[in-house]
């Protein structure tokens, strides 16, 4: 087995990346704070400075660790367009959980990995703004451009889903996912039966609107089902 020596150790510790190994951990770093940090400042400047000091060496692959609970919107995008941009091909590993902004963060990478014990979480966040009535109107309209982006990034996987695995396979997939996840609702739910429209523009539309369904709520996927959906490519083994 190779040694691995201090100066090794203790950027991967310290800073979250491991240069030999091309790797990146993402995960809750500021522990000052009683609740996990997610998604912030610290996390993207750190994920930040550590892609681009990867990329800068060679084009080699870079996989990225990710246990992530969600956070702010906009420094998850920061992340998300490191990713999405990088010039090295880039695998994401979920460990724990990717919900909220992870969810979208890990839309990012080329080759998007769960493993067995990991939960997907969508939803539409939340937003707490203050002010005078004109500022909160503003940020409203703000939300409401934000969901829509969100909706578009799932969207988009999951129709590639549907492109890979036939004609009716999303109907049949969201008919089952969502029955299932309303089995525990009171009045009980009947089964949800779907069925989308030959044209694109329009299934497109069709699915959107389950989409806002699932993420009205907080709607937790098992590694199996994130990957039926679009949302990752395959289970760890």
């Amino acid at each position: 087995m190779a040694r691995i020596n201090k100066e090794t150790l203790d950027r991967w510790f310290d800073y979250n990346v491991d240069v030999e190994s091309r790797t990146i951990y993402m995960g809750s770093i500021n522990s000052g704070l009683e609740l996990e940090s997610g998604v912030d400042s610290y996390m993207a400047e750190y994920f930040i400075k550590g892609i681009h000091m990867l990329e800068s060496k060679s084009a080699d692959a870079i996989f990225i660790i990710m246990n992530n609970p969600g956070g702010d919107w906009y420094h998850g995008m920061a992340i998300y367009d490191a990713i999405k941009t990088s010039k090295c091909h880039c695998t994401i590993k979920t460990y724990g959980y990717a919900m909220s902004m992870g969810s979208i963060i890990l839309q990012a990478a080329d080759v998007r990995i769960m493993m067995p014990n990991s939960r997907f979480m969508i939803h539409y966040g939340y937003e707490g703004r203050y002010g005078h009535a004109k500022i909160v109107e503003k940020w409203a309209e703000e939300c409401k451009r934000l969901s829509y982006d969100m909706e578009n990034i799932y969207l988009d996987v999951m129709l590639e889903k549907e492109e890979k695995m036939g004609l009716g396979y999303l109907a049949k997939t969201l008919s089952d996912i969502m029955t299932k996840q309303n089995i525990f609702a009171y009045p009980p739910s009947i089964s949800k039966t779907y069925v989308f429209s030959k044209i694109l523009v329009k299934k497109k539309e069709e699915i959107r609107l389950i989409l806002k369904e699932m993420l009205n709520f907080d709607t937790i996927l098992n590694a199996e089902e994130t990957i039926s959906l679009g949302f990752a490519d395959e289970v760890f083994k």
